[in-house]
C-alpha cells in the first residue's frame, strides 16, 4: 500500500517525496532526517496551512481545471492567494495548464 511505498523511498533516502491527502508529518520528519524535501499537493488554502503544519518544504497547487479534483477555485487564483497568504514557501503549478 502506499504506507509501504512511503517506507521504501525514505529508507532508498529519495531526495524529493510528494503526498497528498492525509498528515504527512511522519514522512516529512523521516525525509528531513537526511536532508529530503517533502512537496505537499494541496487544493486550497486550508490544506496548505495543513501540509506546512505537517512539514512540507513546498505546495504543488491543482485548481479546479484539473479534472475538477481540485475544488471550486481555479489553479491560476489559488496560485496567487497561496504565494500571499505564505510568500516564504515555493509554489508548483499543476493541473489545468497546457
Amino acid at each position: 500500500g502506499a504506507k509501504e511505498n512511503a517506507e521504501v523511498a525514505l529508507e532508498e533516502q529519495v531526495p524529493l517525496m510528494n503526498v497528498s491527502l492525509g498528515k504527512a508529518d511522519w514522512i516529512a520528519d523521516a525525509a528531513h532526517s537526511y536532508g529530503g524535501k517533502v512537496l505537499s499537493t494541496i487544493t486550497t488554502a486550508k490544506h496548505a496551512q495543513s501540509a506546512l503544519d505537517s512539514g512540507a518544504d513546498a505546495l504543488m497547487c491543482t485548481g479546479h481545471e484539473a479534472a475538477a479534483h481540485g475544488g471550486d477555485i481555479t489553479s491560476l487564483v489559488l496560485i496567487r492567494t497561496l504565494s500571499e497568504r505564505f510568500p516564504e514557501t515555493p509554489i508548483v503549478a499543476a493541473g489545468g495548464f497546457a
